[in-house]
Formats: structure tokens, sequence, C-alpha cells
């Protein structure tokens, strides 16, 4: 790529108004405020007036990036992901234009004018583009670390008058290895409807995992994949789907048997959603527990993992998502 830099910023799952968390001076002094997980970057690939801006944590002395070439260029977008190790793309901005500074956004966010005038909610940006790229939380799973990337804001590895390392050539390598592949998955121009946040739709929070049909075709795929895999293991099946004991399958062979509950994706990603009796009764209380995890359900080749309770500990995040509530009867 003849123009390219990264910029790091704020992990957040989809950039549309949700908690933002990482190692940045505004979001550590939040910390325990109103202003907790509030930061500017927050929707950084959602579209205001039809156009990306993207907010960059200032680097030394509070400069923007800058180039006196400045349009046409390749922004990767870089996070991580406070769990975990590793630095994550997030996204990218193409022909993007560095502004050089901190403006205003041309439209300000609904709610924006009520924050305080020195919370994050400034919506000061210092890159604009036609055309961005978002990596949804499901697809962020190949990390790289790097010294350099730990300890700046930004860095041009490529483009006019960039002054080119042995550091920047094998950072550049690793991001267009990188880009190559996610170029495939990644959103282009992210809207609500292209790259939904499901907590945005309380109503149905599976709405990321795509219409009620979709989700029933994709679950029953699943299921025959992972019934076809323990039959041909030697396995007797007995469907539990009707009984709620938190797993959907009983499989048993001579003396043995394996409760395991069924989750799918139509993607090449795997995510699921436990509900509190898959969770409590089966994950949590009972050892013969599994999850068995199908990727490409809906394909000629779907793929099957099975995780114990241990394993899938280590393999996912399992995070409180939805809580039910439910009136207190009051004695009269």
């Amino acid at each position: 790529m003849e123009k390219l830099l990264w910029v790091k910023f704020g992990w957040s799952e989809f950039y549309r108004g949700g908690p933002v968390d990482g190692n940045f001076g505004w979001l550590k002094t939040a910390k325990g405020s109103s202003n907790e997980g509030k930061g500017h970057e927050a929707f950084n690939f959602m579209p205001i007036d039809a156009k990306y801006h993207c907010y960059v944590p200032p680097q030394t002395k509070e400069y923007a990036p800058w180039n006196e070439d400045n349009t046409g260029w390749t922004v990767v977008c870089l996070a991580k992901n406070p769990k975990h190790t590793g630095i994550h793309i997030v996204g990218w901005y193409d022909n993007a234009t560095l502004l050089g500074e901190w403006r205003k956004s041309p439209s300000v966010l609904e709610g924006a004018e009520k924050q305080d005038a020195s919370s994050a909610y400034d919506w000061s940006y210092c890159i604009v583009s036609d055309s961005a790229f978002l990596v949804l939380p499901e697809n962020r799973t190949e990390p790289f670390s790097d010294s350099s990337v730990r300890q700046g804001k930004f860095s041009f590895l490529a483009g006019p008058d960039v002054q080119v390392n042995d550091r920047k050539k094998r950072v550049l390598s690793i991001l267009e290895g990188r880009l190559a592949k996610l170029r495939k998955v990644a959103v282009r121009n992210p809207t609500e409807e292209l790259a939904p946040d499901p907590e945005l739709d309380p109503a149905d929070p599976l709405k990321g995992f795509g219409t009620p049909e979709h989700r029933k075709k994709v679950e029953k795929a699943a299921e025959n994949a992972v019934i076809a895999l323990y039959k041909r293991k030697g396995y007797a099946c007995k469907n539990m789907t009707k009984i709620k004991c938190g797993y959907d399958f009983l499989f048993t062979k001579g003396s043995g048997s394996v409760h395991v509950e069924v989750k799918g994706t139509s993607g090449e990603s795997a995510g699921f959603f436990l509900t509190r009796n898959e969770h409590d009764a089966g994950y949590k209380n009972d050892p013969e527990w599994r999850l068995a995890m199908v990727a490409r359900a809906l394909s000629d080749e779907p793929v099957v993992q099975i995780f114990d309770a241990k394993e899938l500990r280590k393999a996912f995040d399992l995070v409180p998502y939805v809580f039910l509530g439910k009136p207190v009867a009051v004695p009269m």
C-alpha cells in the first residue's frame, strides 16, 4: 500500500456508543465516575452526515496524525481487548483524509449536547473518510504483539516522506497480511442495519444473529451435525430439547453418557447465547455437560467442536447479557 498508518484507540464491540475500555488517559481518569467507559472513539465507525470520522488519542505533545500529502490514506485501526493479550485490527478507513487537528463532527449525535463540556462527548475527530470497514467482534481472532504498537497512539508505515526502518517494515507486513484475510469478513460502511449492535434492540437481543427463521435453520442443521458425529462414534441419542435440564441431547455408549448442549452459527466464527438454565443446571453444575459448537452449520462441511466446562472457559468469554425483570410481590 502506498499510504498507510495505524492508529490505536480504546476497545469497543461495535463502536456505536457502547462502553469503551483501554489504557488511555481519559478512560483511566474517568474510572469510577459517571463518564466511566465513555470514550471519544465510541462512534468511530458510525456514519455521521454520510461520512466516517475517527478519533485518535493524542500522541506526544497532543499531535494528531498529519502528513503534507493528507489525502488517500489507509488508516488501520487497532485496539486491545482488555481481557486478553495482543492487539487486534478492529477496522480501517480507506482513502481517508488526515485533518491534522481535532475538530467537532459536522452534526452532534443525539444526546451529546447534554453532556458536560469536559466529558468524553466532545465529539472531536482528526480523520475523516467516505469509506470505513468494521471488523465484528467474532472475527477479531488473530491478535498480534509488537513493542512499537504497544507504546504509541499512531505511526506512519508507508507514504510520502515516511522514514521506513526494519520495525516499520515488520509491522507493515503483519498488518497487510491481516488485512488480506479480514477484507473477506469486514463490514464495509457499517450502519445500524449492516452491523447492528444487539444491545441496541432489547426487543430482540439476538438480532445480530439473523432472523428467527434463519436462526431456526441454523439450530436444526447444527443439531443434525452433532447427532451424526456422536452416532459415528457409536453413541445412542435421546432428544432432551423439550425438558428443561440444561442440555439438548443425551448421548450414551455402554455405561457412559454425555449431556450435550448444541449451538451453531452459519459463518466461520463461533458465538452463542446460554439461557439461565443451560448455564446454571448444565455448564456450572453438571460434570457430564458438554457444549457442541457448530460453525458453517448450513454448509456441506460443518465444523463441530466439543467443549467441557473447563475448556469452554478457556476458549470463550462468558458475560451476562440479558436480565429479566419480574414484579416483586408486596404483602398486603
